[in-house]
């Protein structure tokens, strides 16, 4: 990877939507290069598709929390995943090392919407629950990796 795919990543995650012609404008390469560039950083794995952002809030999604989760020793953790597919409102669930098994993002329309959620989690195996209500986010853009 040179500084001219590092440049084309940068611009397709501040604009998934840009054209190979407008890319090819930025880098100072021809559309054709640009998209052989394009399908080699797809191909090799760098990049991995282009995905739309939804806002939360709009759709009434406005109350987030991160809740962590320990599971009941029974309980089979890939089981468990798989039924986290059936909770909508849980985008996002990371499996973790520690005291806790996972930290869940939850994404509620409201406190009885998440109390919802929560007595979803311990019908599927969570034993202990606990939520913190999300304040606020700080994004940081991951094109300061390449």
């Amino acid at each position: 990877m040179d500084d001219i795919d590092r440049q084309l990543l940068e611009a397709l995650i501040d604009d998934g939507r840009l054209s190979y012609q407008q890319l090819a404008a930025r880098v100072h390469l021809s559309s054709n290069s640009t998209a052989d560039r394009v399908r080699r950083l797809r191909q090799t794995g760098v990049l991995e598709g282009f995905h739309a952002e939804l806002n939360l809030a709009a759709l009434g999604r406005t109350l987030h929390s991160l809740t962590d989760i320990k599971l009941k020793e029974s309980i089979d953790r890939h089981e468990f995943e798989r039924d986290l597919n059936g909770v909508p409102q849980v985008l996002s669930a990371i499996h973790t090392t520690g005291e806790l098994d996972y930290q869940l993002w939850i994404v509620s329309r409201s406190t009885d919407e998440l109390q919802s959620v929560v007595d979803t989690l311990r019908q599927l195996g969570a034993r202990d629950v606990q939520s913190r209500i999300v304040l606020g986010e700080i994004k940081y853009n991951p094109a300061r990796l390449l």
